[in-house]
């Protein structure tokens, strides 16, 4: 049985890339709740405001950036096209040896 370099080296690669983040993740710290508390005495100080109008200014935003919103949506796109025919590609070979 031979062993396939480039699965091996992806679980090499991948391996690598989980023990990085791991470490990462031990290293700093995420404050996950550290906003959304409100039982600390200067929680209100920490609340977001919400008698400002916020829509305007967000929509603004995103219609006078709509170019880098479509860019990332043509790059995911892109991405996920990409992927299924890797996938793709791989099960026909499979194939074209099981004859």
């Amino acid at each position: 049985m031979t062993i396939d370099k480039i699965g091996a080296a992806g679980l090499v690669v991948s391996l690598f890339l989980i023990a990085v983040l791991g470490v990462f993740i031990v290293q700093n710290s995420f404050p996950t709740f550290l906003y959304a508390s409100l039982n600390e005495p200067n929680a209100t100080a920490r609340a977001a405001n919400v008698t400002q109008p916020i829509g305007g200014a967000e929509s603004n935003f995103m219609w006078t950036n709509r170019d880098t919103d479509l860019i990332a949506q043509a790059f995911v796109l892109f991405a996920a096209a990409a992927g299924c025919l890797a996938i793709l590609r791989i099960e026909e070979d499979k194939k074209s040896e099981a004859r």
